[in-house]
């Protein structure tokens, strides 16, 4: 049993990680555009995704401090896309992430994978705020984020939290639940 729900965001089905996910994902995952703007390579080999995926599908931190959410994206064809993540980090402080292929960008499945990812973490975790770290040249990410409500963080909120170099810092907040 998944630590977190399964989610719909028609016509994409967002799957909690599971250990199975990883094969599919590793051939998923080697698509170079992907790197263009993220501080990561893609996984050195197939069993060490298969040990990730399997600390992630647990829902915390191995120190139990944090919740972790990462669900694959589906399409309704059957392929995998991408994923998004949430980390929580504290009540005050959740991470978002995602990432998807060539193939699933520019038809909207970045806005409904998110979307259906930030509305259960304020319906199910009462998540008052949302972070995201985005490269600056990343313009399509700084795209969605904005058309998602999220706005650039202050210089006081990017000292915080550490944010320098290329990277810029949006902010969500929501309302109560």
């Amino acid at each position: 049993m998944p630590a977190f729900p399964p989610l719909e965001a028609p016509p994409l089905r967002l799957e909690p990680v599971a250990v199975e996910h990883a094969e599919e994902m590793h051939a998923v995952l080697a698509d170079p555009s992907i790197y263009e703007f993220l501080d990561e390579d893609e996984p050195p080999t197939l069993e060490w995704l298969r040990s990730a995926y399997e600390r992630r599908a647990k829902g915390e931190s191995p120190e139990g401090d944090e919740l972790w959410f990462n669900w694959m994206i589906r399409r309704d064809d059957g392929r995998l896309i991408g994923y998004v993540q949430a980390t929580v980090e504290s009540p005050e402080v959740c991470w978002i992430a995602y990432v998807l292929t060539a193939e699933g960008r520019g038809q909207g499945h970045a806005t409904r994978a998110v979307t259906a990812m930030v509305d259960y973490l304020h319906r199910a975790h009462d998540v008052p705020r949302l972070l995201a770290s985005v490269d600056a040249a990343n313009a399509r990410s700084i795209a969605l984020l904005v058309r998602l409500g999220f706005a650039e963080a202050d210089a006081d909120l990017c000292r915080a939290f550490e944010i320098d170099g290329s990277d810029r810092l949006f902010v969500r907040p929501l309302p109560s639940a």
